[in-house]
């Protein structure tokens, strides 16, 4: 189980929202590259850095992204707007070792076939859920059926899905097992969770159903979970 820390950036800042909800927002560091530093010096593995502001579709913090991705020896994986092949290759030639893709997943898993015919493992399939729907256009449209869209993305070859469970984002309540669960069912492709892990025992938990990885933010900058505990797990 690899234990992933996020860096959600928004104009410039380190922040945290409360189930996607750009109006409920928490900052928690004026310097990211300083923030990503600590967590590769605490062992973390790999980063996972989104751009809120491009999901969003109101700015970008691409010279932050570039700035992680030179400062840091470990992967990144960065989100947020990343919606045509030419703006995955930005990512990957700003640094990033994969690009997230979410909407244009969601809405057209022919794109998926192209992207990973493109650049393959440089390709991380982005699965945002609520009531058991996908959302899109940075959680605020309702997509397709759970149900519909994951066999669609794994045929069209997504190399791994990184999986969030909308409703318990930023609240530290737990992740929602049984929406993991439900992925497994649905495919074999890698799995990675987000959303509402607190403690050690929450990425236990997680790994005990097969999960590859987990992505943690709020708890590690509230302090309930310390990267030390898990990152042998």
């Amino acid at each position: 189980m690899i234990v992933i820390p996020a860096i959600d950036l928004r104009g410039g800042r380190v922040v945290r929202l409360f189930r996607g909800d750009f109006g409920h927002e928490t900052a928690y560091d004026d310097d990211p590259v300083e923030v990503a530093q600590r967590f590769e010096a605490q062992g973390a593995r790999r980063l996972h850095v989104v751009d809120l502001d491009a999901a969003a579709g109101e700015g970008s913090n691409r010279d932050v992204v570039r700035e992680i991705c030179r400062t840091v020896a470990i992967p990144v994986q960065l989100g947020g707007g990343i919606r045509t092949l030419d703006a995955i290759e930005r990512a990957l030639e700003d640094g990033a070792a994969r690009a997230i893709l979410g909407t244009v997943a969601a809405l057209d898993p022919g794109f998926v076939a192209e992207a990973v015919d493109q650049v393959g493992d440089g390709i991380l399939v982005g699965v945002d859920v609520r009531d058991g729907h996908v959302r899109t256009h940075g959680w605020r449209e309702e997509g397709a059926r759970l149900e519909d869209a994951v066999p669609a993305l794994a045929h069209a070859g997504a190399p791994r899905f990184i999986v969030t469970s909308i409703a318990r984002d930023g609240t530290m309540e737990g992740p929602d097992l049984s929406l993991y669960e439900r992925m497994r069912e649905l495919t074999e492709t890698p799995v990675i969770a987000s959303g509402g892990i607190r403690v050690a025992e929450d990425v236990w938990a997680l790994r005990e159903l097969g999960v590859e990885a987990c992505v943690v933010g709020k708890a590690m900058y509230s302090g309930t979970l310390r990267l030390e505990e898990v990152v042998r797990g």
